[in-house]
């Protein structure tokens, strides 16, 4: 009976956690019905759970919600904010009671009443909304069990599953790695064996089912994000309302996996950047009208895997951080001089946010502004091997960047050496291995900073045996050394010499004491298939540690090089014409990339038009070639005046035009030849293009056009073949439309005065009055009748 209790617990937690974000999700959609069914279930679930463990109480609160939620899903009710509200309130209350079951206590009864009666419509109780004294979210799994059970198993029972305890699969895992070393000392014994045909050919085979085993035990520690963001619905509902703000989620990467205490380690710290976005951070909905945005605030959450690194970002669409009134506060507290403020960077006064008693509100609130706590979150990141980022813009928003490790036991590493020592590097950090003796190597030196040329683009150099403490630099023969291109999570690149390397394989990664960790040098420890130790080196940190992250391009150049290099580097859109020819135009120019019907484009003599939402603007690139598909697509560029389009075949890249524009004449509207990628591009002439198609013309407003009133047909039929065309859809907010669309049979339903009419008839021959009409199903004659008419209003 205490293991099924257990593992009503357990499920009952799972339950009631996913069904607090289905709920604010439901509450801002009340129409999906799918959603409705899904909470059905699960408080239909919990209900039948108490029913057979004889929890009178527990059960009467979810029979009540379960009573609430039928009406609405017969459509006898219709939900609403507080209906809403009084079911979590319910939830959280079941989630109290849940506690006082696993630890053997009475629960009072206290308020339960008021709770239910919540639940009636109009009813408004003062338990509803208050601080909750526990959540779902914040309740921690039982000893020994595990809630990375797929929400899919318990919805639909299709797919079984158990739960174990977690130090279990810790053993298991220690068994696996030990397998793993053996098979690696193996291999190195066959190795020295030579070739051993009949032992050879098992030996793939055993490495191929342990590598499978692996894999499975390693996916049983991992927990797809979707389970952390499933909880932060309802902590953003709740924090906005107690704010008085209106705050929209959006996630992004939920089927990113992560190991399931990295998951729990991250909660804490996302939870107060989560906080102070929504406090500070978001606007309240009055100043976001000012500032001419929507009255709803956006906070976003995208997580991706890159390489052995997960990178979780959360922003906002807020007032965005006042580095001044932050350098101020700096200064204001002791932590640095004024002329220390004044020599930072932008970038680096972002940062202080980081320091401890520092923050940006302006008051003290219960949520957030005390600067306790974003150096706290900054201390737990880097402590589990990750780091944290941030980036803002004034009136923008807020972006904070969230790396961290998937603390895999097993990884794939390269092994190399230094001094007669041997290290291994994380397989995914290696973007290449070159020699220094390699002709299309150059060394350089800027300032006190080694530099190689590779591939055109110049690197920091690092030496490990310097960065040891066992050779100095000047003493090194670089061109003796091998050098590993290492690309981080961050994608700044450095190259790291080494006496030579060694081998690929996997290594057991075990944990090294805190101090050996502080160096910043090593990330834990491993057995080469001898049984010898062997350290794994600690990349980003020793990236960070030599000033090589972030603001590693601007680090590493001379600052004459850096000066000319921004003033030639400006950013282009790579595109291919019309008749197949790779162009380029400045990406300051263009605004969008739109694709349209073919019958949006007007081509009369030496008028060229396409409509595009309703407006008309000038087209250019036809020159090249002929508009062939069904579909065009189209660049919009503007002058910051005035708009036109411009007709491309394919839209290839951005990049960056790093060197000179060679004038020439051969084409007006080229500004020049660029060398992109070592191959010759020409480059449009924004100024001669505009010159010649704008004219100073704007934007013509959309032509209105009214269709047949009730008519079915008109909305399905008619309606997208106009908007096509390029006009808008008259409302009855319109007194006299552009045009008016009637049948022919029954010319008085489409009301309202119009200065043009089009006609259709619902047979194909025109009998007798019908010759000034349009066969209803003649797409062509009907779209030549609407281009007529918007070329004599804009004629």
């Amino acid at each position: 009976m205490d293991d099924l209790l257990a593992d009503f617990v357990a499920e009952t937690r799972e339950m009631l956690e996913a069904s607090s974000g289905e709920i604010v999700a439901w509450e801002a959609d009340p129409s999906d019905t799918a959603r409705l069914d899904t909470i059905f279930r699960f408080v239909h679930t919990v209900k039948g759970n108490c029913g057979f463990f004889d929890f009178p109480q527990l059960e009467k609160l979810s029979h009540a919600a379960e009573d609430a939620l039928s009406e609405c899903r017969s459509g006898r009710r219709e939900p609403d904010r507080a209906l809403v509200s009084a079911v979590l309130a319910i939830i959280d209350r079941i989630g109290v009671m849940t506690d006082s079951i696993e630890a053997g206590e009475e629960c009072s009864a206290e308020g339960d009443d008021d709770l239910i009666a919540a639940l009636q419509p109009g009813e408004i109780t003062s338990v509803v909304g208050e601080p909750k004294a526990a959540t779902p979210q914040q309740a921690e799994p039982a000893d020994g069990e595990d809630d990375a059970a797929p929400k899919a198993a318990r919805s639909n029972g299709v797919q079984r599953s158990i739960r174990l305890p977690t130090e279990l699969l810790d053993e298991v895992m220690k068994g696996v790695s030990d397998m793993v070393l053996a098979r690696n000392d193996l291999a190195r014994r066959l190795r020295e064996a030579g070739e051993q045909p009949t032992i050879d050919g098992p030996f793939d085979r055993l490495s191929a089912i342990l590598a499978d085993v692996r894999n499975a035990i390693t996916r049983m520690r991992m927990q797809r994000l979707e389970h952390l963001f499933g909880s932060l619905p309802r902590l953003v509902r709740d924090l906005s309302n107690e704010l008085g703000k209106q705050v929209m989620v959006d996630f992004e990467g939920g089927e990113v996996e992560l190991d399931r205490e990295m998951v729990e380690m991250v909660r804490d710290p996302l939870t107060h950047i989560i906080r102070n976005a929504i406090d500070h951070g978001l606007e309240g909905p009055g100043e976001r009208i000012k500032a001419d945005k929507r009255e709803i605030g956006l906070l976003k959450f995208a997580a991706r895997q890159s390489g052995n690194r997960i990178t979780l970002t959360i922003s906002d669409d807020g007032r965005g951080i006042n580095i001044e009134r932050l350098a101020a506060k700096a200064v204001a507290a002791g932590i640095y001089s004024q002329a220390e403020v004044d020599a930072m960077s932008q970038r680096r006064k972002h940062y202080l946010i980081f320091e401890p008693g520092l923050s940006t509100a302006d008051e003290v609130s219960s949520v957030s502004g005390r600067g306790v706590g974003m150096d706290v979150v900054r201390a737990n990141i880097e402590r589990v091997g990750g780091s944290i980022d941030v980036a803002s813009k004034p009136g923008e928003g807020t972006s904070f960047y969230l790396k961290l490790p998937l603390t895999l036991s097993i990884i794939a590493a390269l092994t190399v050496g230094s001094d007669g020592q041997r290290y291994a590097i994380p397989r995914s950090y290696v973007e290449e291995i070159v020699f220094g003796s390699s002709d299309h190597i150059d060394f350089a030196e800027a300032g006190d900073r080694r530099l190689i040329t590779f591939r055109g683009k110049r690197v920091p150099c690092l030496s490990l045996a310097e960065i040891l403490g066992t050779q100095a630099g000047d003493a090194m023969d670089w061109e003796a050394s091998t050098l590993v291109l290492v690309r981080l999570a961050s994608d700044d690149i450095f190259a790291l010499a080494v006496d030579r390397v060694y081998d690929h394989e996997d290594v057991v990664v075990k944990p090294i004491a805190p101090a050996i960790m502080d160096t910043g040098l090593y990330a834990g420890t491993t057995l080469l298939d001898d049984g010898r130790p062997m350290m794994l080196l600690d990349l980003p940190s020793i990236a960070q540690k030599h000033e090589l992250v972030n603001e590693m391009r601007s680090a590493t150049r001379v600052p004459e090089e850096e000066t000319a290099e921004q003033r030639k580097a400006q950013p282009i859109m790579l595109f291919t014409g019309l008749d197949g020819r790779r162009r380029a135009v400045r990406l300051e120019l263009v605004r969008r990339i739109d694709t349209i019907a073919r019958e949006a484009i007007d081509i009369e003599g030496s008028r060229v038009q396409a409509v595009i939402d309703g407006a008309i603007y000038p087209l250019a690139g036809l020159e090249h070639g002929e508009l062939t598909a069904d579909r065009c697509r189209l660049l919009r560029l503007s002058d910051g005046d005035s708009e036109i389009v411009y007709a491309v075949r394919e839209v290839l890249d951005a990049a960056e035009l790093e060197g000179e524009v060679i004038p020439s004449d051969a084409d007006a509207m080229i500004e020049g030849v660029a060398l992109i990628d070592e191959r010759p591009v020409p480059v449009i002439d924004g100024h001669a293009l505009f010159a010649r198609h704008s004219g100073g013309q704007r934007k013509a407003p959309p032509l209105s056009c009214r269709l047949p009133a009730d008519s079915d047909w008109a909305r399905t039929i008619l309606e997208p073949l106009v908007e096509a065309a390029g006009y808008r859809i008259a409302g009855d907010g319109d007194e006299e439309s552009d045009v008016a669309i009637e049948l022919a049979e029954a010319p008085a339903v489409a009301a309202g005065p119009a200065r043009r009419v089009i006609r259709l008839r619902h047979e194909p021959d025109a009998p007798g009055d019908g010759a000034d009409s349009i066969y209803r199903y003649d797409r062509e004659a009907l779209l030549n009748a609407l281009k007529r008419a918007r070329m004599g209003e804009t004629a």
